[in-house]
């Protein structure tokens, strides 16, 4: 509704009320939409262009969103159930797996307030952040467009800051401790257990194939069970690796709030930890030491007592004023988490994100974007160390038959690595027509392993023996109660370099600066890298550009000759709510997935038991050798 008043000096007064509606929509079909209104007044003088006296936003208070800052940062949206299901497991009945924060969303709510002109400043109350270094340096980004945008960062930390927290929040223009807590600022280490020691002990023999070069492999996956120790190729390619997400976290440092050299960051990382709180802010590492009832008064004195503090859920970055009737059309991206452990079927997504990556449901995924006609371009974001080769194939081709130019519905196919892309995570990489990482992405692992703990000779040690009938000179090949023979050994390690050469073919296809006759050897065999080295450092680059999420929808953007600025994101696996889906998750070859919450309650070092779908399912694997968490 609007009207104009014409005053007798000849000064136009335009008045208006606007309700949205918000997209309003009653009749989708399985679904109830709720109606949001907003209202809205407003008053423009055309020739001077004054400010409103009715501009609500005109109070000279600054205004600062507040949030917490903690918990598990994932990239798929949580995935919701239909329906709950009570099933009594006696001292686990009950349990429920922690909702994960998609990154995203978050990123993208950051970024909506760095672009508001009517916030002034951000205030962190952190806890515990679980993400990997990836995923923080696409935060960190984020904050310090909030803070190039003219506005503050202040953080409280009631329980103290750990070693990967402080590198999120080191840009802060303010950062206050509470007594009794400190800044677990150290430096990164890796550090390795080696078991083949107790396995001889056991009479268990590991039995690896593995892919080599020249009498080395980078490829080190079975290392702990091979070897008592780290091998030299072992610290060779993971002491390159932490040489440079040390330089990373060094750089983070140095531009931080006080602007240190890099000689000044080292000395403070190596007087590092800073247990006492004092010692931290002696150090500039933190700038006061307040209980939290002080930071809430402290609070309350910003800006002479003119300060007005929005939560973090009751930020809404939409438009208040909407002069259509209906939002513009937007053009559309797709983008597809692939995350998770790589096996033969269907992915398992959940509240805290998704452990198995299912090739089933990313091929579907491939379909169904690539034959949307809406949808100008696919964006894959991989989360994945690897795992079964087979699987990785299977969705390498469906992202093939996506790329090439004959086929009716190709479109452009970008690759955006998270924390890591490596292994069978880089096999279903290489096909992209641009693969972005972050510097600090774990990736490459261009190789192959067979592994198998054989314990025939613990079970005749004692008294536990097989005898065979067979009909077939090699029916029983490589049954787990004796020993593989020799012949067994060429036959599966020419399966391992078959996967190996075609793994290598792949990447030289798909990659547009490699040569075919390439020695990809120099750069594969196993070896990871960082996002960095894989781009910038090594003599065939992996990588094509350094950057996030964000940075892929833009490149995305291009090669798909979008020019609006504002595009609208449509996510795959999309969510399947319906009642057999939630039934087919209980069949066998998802069994692992009904008990998985139990092992969430358990301490951090079970999570490696989310793997063993991977590792148990008989198949040759593309997988990178370890979990590598900094903390």
């Amino acid at each position: 509704l609007s009207f104009t008043v014409n005053s007798p000096i000849d000064k136009h007064y335009n008045f208006s009320i606007n309700i949205n509606l918000n997209k309003a929509d009653f009749f989708t079909s399985g679904n109830s939409q709720s109606l949001t209104t907003n209202l809205g007044f407003g008053a423009i003088n055309h020739e001077y262009m004054q400010e409103s006296i009715l501009d609500f936003n005109s109070s000279k208070k600054k205004r600062y969103v507040r949030m917490d800052l903690e918990g598990l940062f994932i990239e798929e949206p949580p995935a919701k159930p239909p329906f709950t299901l009570n099933i009594n497991l006696g001292l686990f009945n009950n349990l429920n797996q922690e909702k994960g924060t998609q990154l995203r969303t978050w990123i993208d709510k950051i970024y909506s307030l760095s672009d508001d002109p009517n916030i002034d400043g951000l205030i962190i109350d952190l806890g515990s952040v679980r993400a990997g270094f990836s995923k923080r340096s696409e935060m960190r980004n984020a904050l310090e467009v909030f803070q190039e945008s003219g506005k503050r960062i202040i953080v409280y930390a009631s329980k103290g800051i750990s070693n990967m927290d402080y590198y999120l929040v080191s840009l802060a223009d303010k950062i206050f401790i509470n007594e009794y807590t400190g800044i677990n600022l150290k430096g990164l280490n890796m550090e390795v257990t080696f078991i083949r020691g107790l396995l001889d002990t056991l009479d268990i023999v590991p039995e690896v194939f593995r892919v080599n070069y020249n009498g080395k492999s980078y490829k080190t996956a079975a290392d702990q069970l091979l070897n008592r120790k780290m091998s030299d190729e072992m610290k060779e390619n993971y002491g390159d690796l932490l040489s440079d997400l040390f330089e990373i976290y060094l750089n983070s440092l140095q531009n931080n709030r006080t602007n240190w050299t890099r000689e000044e960051a080292v000395n403070i990382v190596n007087n590092g930890p800073y247990m006492v709180p004092e010692d931290a802010i002696s150090s500039n590492l933190a700038d006061s030491i307040m209980y939290p009832d002080q930071f809430e008064s402290y609070l309350k004195q910003l800006n002479n007592k003119n300060i007005s503090i929005i939560e973090w859920e009751d930020f809404n970055s939409t438009t208040k004023y909407e002069t259509n009737w209906a939002t513009p059309i937007k053009e559309k991206i797709a983008i597809i988490y692939a995350v998770g452990g790589i096996i033969s079927g269907k992915s398992n997504p959940s509240p805290s994100g998704s452990t198995l990556m299912g090739d089933e449901t990313i091929i579907k995924s491939i379909k169904d974007a690539r034959k949307n006609k809406d949808i100008k371009a696919i964006i894959l974001r991989i989360d994945s160390g690897g795992g079964s080769a087979l699987a990785s194939d299977q969705m390498w081709r469906e992202i093939y038959k996506t790329t090439q130019s004959t086929n009716k519905d190709h479109k452009p196919f970008i690759a955006s690595m998270s924390d890591v892309a490596a292994s069978g995570g880089y096999y279903i990489a290489c096909q992209a027509d641009t693969i972005l990482a972050n510097k600090s992405t774990i990736t490459g692992s261009i190789g192959v392993i067979g592994s198998r703990l054989n314990m025939s000779q613990l079970l005749n040690k004692w008294g536990i023996r097989s005898d065979v009938i067979k009909y077939g000179e090699y029916s029983d090949f490589a049954t787990g109660s004796r020993l593989a023979n020799q012949q067994e050994l060429i036959k599966i390690q020419n399966s391992i370099d078959d996967v190996y050469t075609k793994f290598k073919n792949r990447v030289k296809n798909g990659r547009k600066n490699i040569n075919k006759e390439d020695n990809l050897d120099i750069v594969a065999m196993g070896r990871v890298f960082s996002g960095l080295s894989a781009k910038e450092n090594i003599s065939i680059p992996l990588v094509d550009i350094n950057g996030g999420l964000h940075d892929a929808i833009e490149v995305a953007k291009t090669a798909a000759n979008i020019k609006d600025k504002h595009i609208e994101i449509v996510e795959f696996p999309q969510a399947n709510n319906s009642f057999k889906h939630f039934t087919s998750s209980f069949d066998s070859h998802n069994y692992y997935n009904k008990w998985k919450f139990i092992f969430q309650t358990l301490p951090e070092e079970f999570e490696t038991l989310e793997y063993l779908p991977v590792l148990l399912n008989n198949q040759t694997q593309t997988i990178i050798p370890y979990k590598i968490t900094i903390d």
